[in-house]
């Protein structure tokens, strides 16, 4: 969501950038103010370019202040006649009064899914009912599904014959209870979730018998797994948090602010799919004796999604940095920014995973059990894909990538894993 525009403080009228100065400029208020950018001699644009190349230093300082002027005013309303300039004012006014009513919208919009959700959850308490074995559907809800899956005559013979050879394969499963696996089958189609779960994660959600979720009396939602009775966890119930901003944010929405996580308690180390161990035999050259070395490192799993990574606190530990040179200096520079993208790639794929399982997982799961929603997954990316003139040929590359990149596990590329705080 977008972030609201802070009120920036101070003269910035002397940082001319194209941004927001109109094209008429030029014809209008400012054209009896020229630029005082003063003139490069020809015989000194050689001298200039090898200081400039023999000084890194001041190179990079230069560059950072001409970036630091990109999205900055350039000054234009500040020189507008005041009659103009109140007229500006005025609208703003008027915006304000807009956003108001925006901010009372989307607070009763909130209001309104939540006094719907209470319409929702005995539905979904019923689905997992069925899911789980405990009820069986009515009549009339098999024939209504029944009818909601009607095709054409052809698809249907189709469909008839591959029935008839499914029955005669698993005619062992026939007095299975419920639906099993369930919820791992739907959890697996949906494409941003399967890139995080493994093999030894599949092993665990084949006992997940919900996934439901509950508005919190702040913005935010909670997402609630519940398994039934494994090897792997002693809690039953998993749950993950995302609080909102109390604010709405410049387009209106709300801003997303921080997800909190729930404490895991494996059984063992063993049965932890967050962590890989090794472990090694060390021989004492004196006594002869023998002790197990083990070494616990994390590894990727679907799981860390309930450990959610977090934004590093800030420090003041500038002036330690610049120890050790001004080329030290600069590769931790490079280090701290890449841990930066690192770190806000992996917080916006954590939000679009809860945002997903909420949106599109928990009211379309038998959809995604199916694989019905599949085909409604991406319309917009796949015809934008088409527009910007990617071939079949590309498409193969993406696909093979894809197959390769999920041979293990079905984990695929995905991002490095938070720290390890589960037990």
């Amino acid at each position: 969501m977008s972030e609201p525009i802070k009120k920036k403080n101070g003269d910035i009228s002397k940082a001319p950038t194209p941004q927001n100065t109109p094209a008429s400029v030029t014809s209008s208020y400012l054209k009896s103010q020229p630029p005082t950018v003063p003139t490069i001699e020809e015989g000194n644009e050689n001298k200039i370019n090898q200081t400039l190349a023999n000084n890194p230093v001041l190179l990079s300082m230069i560059q950072g202040k001409l970036g630091d002027l990109v999205g900055k005013s350039s000054g234009y309303v500040a020189n507008l006649p005041p009659a103009v300039k109140n007229r500006i004012y005025g609208l703003k006014s008027i915006q304000q009064q807009q956003m108001k009513l925006e901010a009372e919208f989307q607070k009763e919009l909130l209001e309104l899914e939540k006094r719907y959700f209470k319409k929702y959850e005995p539905l979904y308490a019923k689905r997992k009912d069925v899911i789980v074995g405990d009820v069986e559907p009515t009549e009339e809800e098999i024939e209504e599904g029944k009818a909601l899956e009607e095709k054409d005559e052809e698809d249907e013979e189709e469909e008839e014959e591959i029935e008839e050879k499914e029955q005669e394969e698993t005619s062992v499963d026939k007095d299975a209870k419920g639906i099993p696996g369930f919820w791992l089958t739907a959890l697996e189609n949906l494409s941003t979730v399967s890139e995080t779960i493994t093999d030894r994660d599949s092993e665990i959600l084949e006992h997940l018998i919900d996934i439901r979720m509950q508005y919190l009396s702040t913005p935010g939602f909670e997402l609630i797994f519940e398994f039934g009775e494994n090897d792997y966890l002693s809690n039953t119930i998993l749950t993950k948090t995302y609080h909102y901003q109390a604010e709405l944010g410049y387009s209106g929405d709300f801003v997303y602010d921080h997800a909190t996580g729930c404490e895991i308690n494996w059984k063992s180390k063993e049965k932890n799919p967050t962590i890989n161990i090794e472990r090694r035999k060390q021989r004492n050259k004196t006594t002869k004796q023998t002790r197990t070395i083990e070494k616990i490192t994390p590894t990727e799993s679907f799981f860390n999604f309930f450990d959610p990574p977090k934004p590093p606190k800030v420090e003041g530990d500038d002036e330690d940095e610049t120890e050790g040179g001004n080329d030290g200096h600069k590769d931790s520079d490079e280090e701290d920014e890449e841990e930066d993208e690192d770190l806000e790639a992996r917080l916006e794929l954590d939000y679009q995973l809860g945002e997903e399982i909420k949106d599109r997982l928990i009211p379309r799961a038998v959809d995604w059990f199916t694989g019905d929603a599949v085909d409604f997954a991406y319309p917009d990316e796949f015809e934008g894909d088409e527009e910007e003139g990617f071939s079949d040929e590309d498409g193969d590359d993406d696909d093979d990538e894809d197959e390769d990149g999920n041979g293990e596990g079905g984990s695929g590329e995905k991002q490095p894993p938070a720290d390890c705080k589960q037990q």
